[in-house]
């Protein structure tokens, strides 16, 4: 911090202190001042949980850069980013757009979104690929079913383009040459399942 913006924020200090009503008592003027110095200090640090849902550990505070490069763009206002693009290595992924303002991290070599549109094809259309029963298969079963009326038939188009709205899955592989990923469902700015898969 400069010398100057240190002189303005010692003035304005000083100003709402000659600026508080002389009726306040002791205790309240020292509260006052309290909160105005905390005010004053840096954004605190981040801070990262990792005992969120397995591999994903929530990761509050981080902005801009430490989140790395914004990769791709899902639904809504999820993103993911990647803090080595190009790299096939194993790094660390963010995803951000969680209501609660913090990102989820993850570790893996290759990430991107899933659409619903294609796991709908895969798992209810003419493919035919039954769900496995992971986590993220039975909240979406779920959500499928509040919205389009089942759990197994097909859904109407609208109903589609609801649930394309409303949901969006993220893989995060292991390797780049592996199958092995684990795959997130997030639901209106929430993370609603977690699989090994």
């Amino acid at each position: 911090m400069t010398f100057s913006h240190v002189l303005a924020r010692g003035l304005v200090a000083v100003s709402l202190i000659f600026a508080l009503p002389a009726s306040l008592s002791a205790e309240e003027r020292k509260g006052f001042l309290g909160k105005l110095r905390a005010s004053s200090k840096a954004p605190a640090e981040a801070t990262i949980d990792t005992a969120e849902k397995g591999p994903v550990a929530k990761a509050c505070g981080l902005r801009g850069k430490s989140l790395g490069k914004v990769v791709e763009k899902g639904p809504g206002k999820w993103k993911l980013h990647d803090t080595a693009p190009g790299s096939t290595a194993v790094r660390d992924f963010y995803v951000t757009g969680f209501s609660d303002g913090c990102a989820r991290k993850l570790r893996g070599a290759v990430a991107m979104f899933g659409s619903v549109e294609l796991y709908e094809l895969v798992h209810y259309g003419p493919v035919g690929v039954k769900p496995t029963g992971s986590e993220t298969d039975r909240a979406y079963a779920a959500m499928r079913a509040r919205t389009c009326g089942s759990p197994q038939k097909a859904c109407k188009p609208g109903a589609v383009r609801k649930l394309t709205r409303q949901a969006v899955f993220v893989d995060v592989y292991a390797s780049a040459t592996g199958s092995r990923r684990t795959q997130l469902l997030m639901s209106r700015g929430k993370l609603a399942a977690v699989s090994q898969r």
